[in-house]
């Protein structure tokens, strides 16, 4: 028995060992020369907190909270699920042993016996061709990927929310430009209404003030209805009733701390081996590597080996029965001849979900490349606006200054008070839409490097 099982084992590993391997290939993949000098974010290896260089402790909490967002507990949930599957993939490499215990009376006409068994059994699958290895390989290869999906997901409910918040923000100050604005109007509509009361000037001046003033009282309005908008977006993000956060966003900040810090240089291989969404689709190709290789492994033999040990009391015995000790070892060699083409189907299939994913992969890879790309154009533009729309601010205060003091000298018309007052109210409005901007393009390019996916 001994001899025919070694047989058996060396029959399958000489068979297994023709079966082919099919390892995916390397894939090579060019990043941006200009990225040789790019400035993208740096970050604490050990943390990836980004977001905390801003400065804005309200900031903080939001994205704290983006933790719990229900994409990120559902991307947990499903790798909760397949850390299970990768349990049960690793235990068909291990032996199964059960027991069994049995007891039965006969009666017959000249004879009553009692028989009671008891037995342990012992099944293995050696795994002669590696399929079900393969198989759990391909299983442990995509815990990870669920595993990377998690960091994807936190990844873009902590990007996602700093957008809203910045947009938030940014709607809460074009508004503040606009109040501020309606409060200049209303001055020089006290103005303009003093003036033709002394006789100096006609109603023309007060009625385009006024004409002004309901303008520029609509601005507020609107900015404050992005705000909330924003405001709402972020609380479904979170999880939140809506106006859960309206006590928490109504404290005071100051626009200066909106401001993304300044980056340092990261290589381009650091910026793909960070993302979480490379890493899930790479181990998705190789997980599909590992199903075409099981899917080629299954043509071969397998081989599978049982025995079972125990006993029997039999009251009475016979001379064809007795009470003793039983034992059953066994052991087969099981291969395919003809499975008219259901062999071949799965690892036509299996080939074909690979080069999916290779596919799949590679377009991954573009769409970082081009999504940091723009991401730095982005942050650049804005940064760039901020800062000359900082100085058209200021430039457009000492015209509205001047004009005034020229329109109460009699000297300049009443128009040219409204129009710097108007190129001021527009000026404030657009450097808080360029410090808004900026801030969402710094999260996006945070993101686009891989950046801020790790657990708190």
């Amino acid at each position: 028995m001994i001899r025919q099982a070694l047989l058996i084992t060396t029959a399958g590993v000489l068979l297994s060992a023709c079966a082919t391997d099919l390892t995916p290939p390397a894939l090579a993949l060019a990043a941006p020369a200009a990225w040789d000098v790019a400035a993208l974010p740096a970050a604490d290896p050990t943390t990836d907190r980004w977001w905390t260089a801003i400065g804005d402790p309200v900031l903080d909490g939001v994205v704290e909270q983006a933790d719990e967002a229900s994409d990120v507990r559902l991307a947990e949930a499903r790798l909760f699920e397949a850390r299970a599957r990768l349990g049960s993939a690793r235990a068909a490499l291990r032996p199964e042993i059960g027991g069994q215990a049995t007891g039965e009376r006969q009666s017959a006409d000249d004879l009553d016996q009692e028989t009671f068994q008891a037995l342990v059994s012992f099944s293995l699958n050696p795994d002669l061709n590696g399929a079900v290895r393969t198989r759990a390989e391909s299983q442990r290869l995509r815990t990870e990927a669920e595993s990377a999906r998690v960091e994807a997901a936190r990844l873009t409910a902590r990007s996602t929310a700093v957008q809203l918040y910045a947009a938030y923000r940014e709607a809460e100050a074009r508004a503040f430009a606009g109040d501020q604005a309606v409060t200049a109007l209303e001055e020089s509509l006290s103005l303009a209404d003093a003036r033709e009361r002394a006789g100096l000037t006609s109603g023309l001046d007060a009625a385009s003030a006024r004409a002004a003033l309901a303008s520029a009282r609509a601005r507020p309005i609107a900015a404050r209805q992005a705000a909330e908008e924003a405001r709402l977006g972020l609380e479904a993000l979170l999880g939140l009733a809506p106006g859960a956060l309206t006590p928490t966003l109504t404290q005071p900040i100051t626009v200066a701390q909106t401001t993304p810090p300044v980056r340092a240089l990261s290589a381009p291989a650091a910026v793909l081996a960070r993302r979480p969404d490379l890493r899930v689709a790479e181990l998705q190709l190789w997980a599909a590597g590992a199903d075409a290789r099981a899917a080629r492994r299954d043509f071969w033999p397998t081989l599978s080996l049982s025995a079972a040990l125990g006993g029997q009391e039999l009251d009475p015995e016979t001379p064809f029965t007795a009470s003793g000790f039983l034992n059953q070892i066994a052991g087969g060699l099981t291969a395919p001849l003809f499975s008219f083409g259901r062999l071949e189907s799965a690892r036509d299939a299996a080939d074909a979900r690979r080069t999916q994913a290779e596919i799949a992969y590679r377009q991954a890879a573009v769409d970082a490349l081009s999504e940091v790309e723009r991401a730095l154009v982005a942050l650049a533009s804005a940064e760039a606006r901020a800062a000359t729309l900082a100085e058209a601010v200021a430039a457009a205060d000492d015209q509205t200054r001047l004009a005034n003091q020229r329109y109460r000298g009699g000297v300049s018309p009443f128009l040219e008070v409204l129009t710097a007052q108007r190129a001021a109210a527009d000026a404030r409005a657009e450097e808080a839409a360029a410090r808004g901007q900026a801030l969402s393009a710094y999260a996006r390019l945070n993101a686009a490097a891989g950046l801020g996916g790790q657990a708190s």
